[in-house]
This record gives C-alpha cells, structure tokens and sequence, in this order.
C-alpha cells in the first residue's frame, strides 16, 4: 500500500457562458410569470380583440359581402373596444413588469445575477425580453389570431389579411416597446413591486386621463401626444383607416418609439448603480 500525493492536475470547472445564462434567467422570468392571473387577463384580452373583430365581419356578412366593402381593413378596429382593450393591456403590463427588477433589489438576487461574466446589458436584455414576451402575447398575437379566422371564414382576401396582420403587427410592437419600457424603468427604480406596479398603472392611465381633460378643455388634440394609450390609438387609427384621426400617425410612432428606448437606456443608467459580487 503507498501513498500518493493529491491529484492537483483537474482544471477549475468551466463556467456557463453569457448567452446560456442569459437565456436562463429569460426563461425562468416567462415561467415566474405565467401565474393565474396573468393568464386570466390575457384570455380577457384575446376575448375582446377576437370577439369583437369576427362579429363585426359577420353582421357586415349578414347584410352583403365584406369583400365588395369600400375598406374592409377598417372592421378590423373599433374605438370603444379599442378602450376596453387597453385597459386590460395596461392591467398584464403592471402585473407582468412590476416585480421584474424590483423583486431581484428586494432580495439582493441582483448582485449574484451581475456577477461576471453577466453584465448589466445582459441582464436588462433578458429582463427586457421576457416582459415584451408576455406583453407581446397580449398587444399582437390576438390581432394576428383574428386576422387569420377572419381570413379562414372567407369574410376577407388574402391581400386584406396581409394588410391588418401588417397593421397589428405595427401597431403592437410600438406598444410592445413603450409598455415594456416604462416597466422595466418603473421597476428598476423601487425595491417593492408594489410601488412599482402602481406606478407602472399610475403613470399609463394617468397620462391618459390627464391628456384627455388638457385636450377637452384647450380644445388642442396635441395634449393626447402625452399619452402612450392615446399615442397607439392613433396609430391604430391610421393603419386601419379610421377618418377623423386627431393625432398625425408619424409623430404618435415616433414618441412611442423614443419613449420606449428613454425609458430603457434610463432603465440601464439605473442598473449600472447596482452592486456587483464577483465570481
């Protein structure tokens, strides 16, 4: 028997890559999130949005032929459901993106996910994904689902069909884009996902109500520029058609889309103040 000096030959286990991890902590958000609720006002959503456009294209079908329409894309969007729509967007994007940052400060998880070789973009890039995901499943798959039974049941031509999927998938990637900025800045800036979910909801339908009354009350329509909500509708307007827009769409785009990277390179200055814990 004889005795032999430690092995120290085996090389320091390889640690994960930054693309592994970054997937990882995506896919463990869309997990963390797919919780009753968020389920239940997502299919609150689909409802509304599926609901509205197919009887629309049915009751134009019971009086004469949607295809022989003047501007058939124009069934496609309706104002008052349009309201009630994001209503219930607003509601996923406060559940969905009030603890996405400020869950991981109020347990101090954020120094470990920061710790090298994750950096602060990484870990912004798979928070960001994972709630423009969920809100995504909210702002544009429902249109795209709605164009598609609407083009099985005959009610409109290939070319239509292409034109509002094009128009949703337009419209719900601006507001994919604001939504999910505001709530990852909202709550990156709080380590209670309380305060962060009442802001995130505070700041939307308070911009909205506030625009609304600047814009009655001035009798200016340039007040609704203010509002995100406002913002998408009048895109949403122009896509589909709708006479009597009050906001010029290009400029309603353009806010939306420098509203949405404000708020994320804000998100990111926020992060880069975070403690790091070294591996």
């Amino acid at each position: 028997m004889s005795i032999h000096l430690p092995d120290y030959s085996l090389p320091p286990p390889e640690l994960l890559s930054r693309t592994y991890r970054v997937r990882a902590i995506f896919l463990a958000e869309i997990r963390a999130r797919s919780g009753v609720l968020n389920i239940v006002v997502l299919s609150l959503i689909f409802a509304i949005v599926l609901l509205s456009v197919v009887v629309q294209f049915y009751f134009v079908a019971l009086t004469g032929s949607v295809l022989s329409a003047p501007a058939p894309i124009t069934l496609f969007f309706s104002p008052g459901v349009f309201t009630a729509y994001s209503v219930f967007l607003v509601l996923l994007s406060t559940s969905v993106g009030a603890g996405i940052i400020a869950g991981d400060v109020a347990t101090r998880s954020i120094t470990m996910y920061l710790s090298r070789p994750i950096t602060h973009l990484d870990y912004l890039a798979a928070k960001i994904g994972a709630v423009g995901t969920w809100i995504a499943l909210g702002a544009v798959a429902p249109g795209l689902v709605a164009t598609i039974i609407v083009l099985a049941l005959g009610y409109v031509s290939l070319l239509v069909a292409l034109q509002a999927a094009a128009g949703f998938l337009v419209v719900g990637l601006l507001t994919v884009g604001a939504l999910t900025g505001l709530a990852i800045l909202l709550s990156a800036l709080s380590s209670k996902s309380t305060f962060a979910g009442a802001g995130i909801f505070g700041t939307l339908i308070g911009a909205e109500a506030i625009a609304t009354v600047l814009s009655a009350i001035g009798h200016r329509s340039s007040f609704l520029y203010a509002s995100p909500l406002e913002d998408t509708a009048g895109v949403a307007r122009s896509v589909f058609g709708i006479t009597g827009n009050p906001l010029d769409p290009w400029t309603a785009a353009g806010i939306l889309a420098g509203f949405a990277a404000v708020t994320m390179i804000l998100a990111y200055l926020r992060l880069q103040r975070a403690e790091v814990v070294s591996e």
